[in-house]
């Protein structure tokens, strides 16, 4: 049965009391400058995909939702820039991008199902952002809807334009909690001539990030992921994997396959080289492990996804801490009679860990592991984000974890650009 728009835009398990389907800037400002003048608070929203991000909303009044402003604004392919409207999702930018053999070089799970805006607001990124970067390195423009419903650019639409450069920067994984992204601009490159994707088996997590570190970072591969389950077939339990992403002009990925495949041999572990279907399959499966289930669904509405017998967290480490911090959550989690999955950006310590529950048993167990999770990364100087968990437990805990030093500039600014709590409050660093 379809979703109303009031159930689509549920944010754990709360609805909006309305939902405004912007057809154009002028009625996003109106929609905000109503909000404010009745205390409502709005939560920009474009197709769902990514609502179970984030802390539960202290208040969600309107669901403003901008998919309907998808277009592209403006193409220049010679400049190598590009202006597209917020609601306009990410895999039809790249179509579009891809007639001239050219792309946005971010890779974010689920592209058909996250906006510009979205990428934007919660700053999404994939494999490539070992080799590319982030949204901040592409994006060079932007025109926001602030809270009171006055338009501001930053920015502009040619790469060498420095004017409000850093205001740009300023909403970009600000979780939609100053403005409301209605326009990007950004810079662009060609695609890859070549790419090619080679997986090397290691018995344990030590052994794979050793040989990450110390021999594949010298050839500067596309991508470079940790697993130790197979991305494709997650039940598969198979030590861990490291896949490597190759791209370039044919001759520099000819000679970064045969130095790989030199390496692999000098360090006696098996290696694989994977083509056509079986290589597109992975690659779809690394990008989308941050939202999909335990069978590999990117479907919001799937029980699998939402289950509460799932938690998803996302750990920032260095990355020579990655195989120790593995190592640690395998042997906790196996006292505790959980199981774990992990995907990591070997290159970068990016974490993602997958943890689910026996059949049957509470999901408040997941509290206390949280806890013991947040022990062991402040102790190896990093931190812990919690993207996904049984609604009712957020309540009793901080998804974010501890605010920093800098919460209380974030503060500062949430207060000066939404002095009345408009948009999206409660949902992002300290309730903000």
């Amino acid at each position: 049965m379809p979703l109303t728009d009031r159930a689509r835009f549920a944010i754990d398990g709360t609805e909006p009391h309305e939902v405004v389907s912007a057809t154009s800037f002028e009625q996003v400002s109106d929609t905000l400058r109503r909000a404010g003048e009745h205390k409502l608070a709005v939560a920009p929203v474009g197709l769902g995909a990514f609502l179970h991000l984030g802390g539960r909303p202290r208040r969600y009044d309107v669901a403003l939702c901008l998919d309907r402003l998808n277009s592209l604004v403006d193409y220049q392919p010679t400049d190598m820039t590009v202006t597209v409207e917020a609601g306009m999702p990410v895999s039809q930018l790249q179509a579009v991008l891809g007639e001239n053999g050219q792309w946005l070089p971010l890779d974010p799970p689920s592209p058909d199902r996250v906006t510009v805006g979205g990428l934007i607001a919660t700053n999404l990124n994939g494999p490539a952002r070992l080799s590319q970067g982030t949204v901040r390195d592409f994006l060079i423009g932007l025109r926001v809807i602030r809270p009171d419903g006055s338009v501001v650019k930053g920015g502009g639409r040619v790469v060498k334009n420095v004017a409000g450069y850093d205001v740009a920067k300023l909403y970009c994984g600000s979780f939609g909690t100053l403005g409301v992204i209605a326009e990007a601009t950004f810079k662009i490159r060609p695609r890859p001539e070549a790419q090619a994707v080679l997986m090397l088996h290691f018995p344990s997590a030590d052994q794979a990030m050793q040989f990450a570190l110390h021999q594949i970072a010298a050839l500067q591969p596309f991508s470079l992921e940790l697993s130790n389950c197979d991305p494709v077939h997650p039940a598969d339990a198979i030590g861990f994997r490291l896949i490597v992403g190759l791209a370039g002009v044919a001759q520099e990925v000819d000679y970064q396959r045969r130095r790989l495949s030199e390496l692999a041999g000098q360090a006696g572990c098996r290696l694989e080289y994977l083509e056509g279907q079986a290589a597109h399959a992975l690659s779809l499966a690394l990008r989308d492990f941050p939202v999909s289930g335990p069978a590999g669904s990117v479907d919001n509405t799937d029980p699998l996804s939402k289950s509460p017998t799932l938690l998803r967290c996302k750990t920032s480490l260095l990355p020579d801490r990655v195989a120790e911090f593995c190592a640690r959550v395998e042997e906790e989690v196996g006292l505790r009679g959980l199981t774990v999955q992990f995907q990591a950006r070997a290159g970068n310590g990016i974490v993602y860990s997958r943890f689910a529950l026996p059949d049957g048993a509470p999901p408040d167990q997941f509290v206390s592991l949280l806890d013991w999770l947040r022990i062991l990364v402040k102790k190896m100087d990093g931190y812990i984000v919690v993207e996904q968990i049984d609604p009712a437990l957020k309540d009793r805990l901080d998804v974010w974890g501890p605010s920093g030093g800098a919460f209380a500039l974030m503060k500062k600014l949430k207060d000066s650009f939404d002095p009345q709590q408009v948009l999206n409050p409660g949902r992002f660093v300290g309730g903000i």
